[in-house]
């Protein structure tokens, strides 16, 4: 709970700093998740995500740098022993990157940063999968990385990576983490 709390301050921290930068581009972004849990009992599971990022300039602190803040609906999950989870997030990243055009039609970019997962809904094996002691907790806090290229000041095509943090399986005495690789397509307005 501490770390979530110490991210969150850092979240608002940005955002408002964020406010005074230039250069302000929203995106909307979809794409394919694959996840998992650490272990090997489980397996990979393919998702989706899709929501809306915003870029923030930071062009006074250095040319290229930005702050890159997201809300995305995300189906995460794994599989093991027949019994499939299926939890849906919402992903909260917020990242600094820096971004290099090559010229005005491509630039490529990288960033990283910490991200919030707070758990929705979903089942597994038709029950909640946030309900019961042995099910997942519905807050989840991890570090994540992303790369991509952008073409035209529109077009943006990425991949990444989450890795959780925090346990995310309640009343456990196994350490379980939340692990998912994305690509994603986005487009600025």
């Amino acid at each position: 709970m501490k770390k979530m709390m110490i991210l969150l301050m850092v979240a608002m921290a940005t955002i408002a700093g964020a406010r005074a930068a230039d250069g302000i581009d929203k995106e909307i972004v979809a794409g394919m998740n694959v996840s998992s849990f650490n272990g090997t009992a489980f397996s990979s599971r393919i998702g989706f995500h899709a929501g809306l990022r915003v870029n923030v300039g930071l062009p006074r602190v250095s040319q290229g740098l930005y702050v890159n803040g997201a809300a995305l609906f995300s189906l995460r999950g794994a599989s093991a022993d027949g019994t499939t989870f299926n939890p849906f997030y919402l992903d909260i990243p917020v990242h600094l990157g820096y971004k290099y055009a090559f010229s005005d039609d491509v630039a490529v970019f990288g960033e990283s940063g910490p991200y919030v997962g707070i758990g929705l809904f979903g089942t597994t094996d038709g029950k909640s999968v946030f309900g019961d002691a042995n099910g997942l907790k519905r807050f989840e806090v991890g570090l994540g990385v992303r790369a991509g290229v952008e073409m035209k000041r529109k077009l943006v095509i990425s991949m990444g990576y989450d890795g959780g943090l925090t346990d995310i399986i309640k009343d456990s005495d196994v350490n379980t983490k939340d692990h998912n690789f994305y690509i994603s397509l986005g487009y600025k307005f």
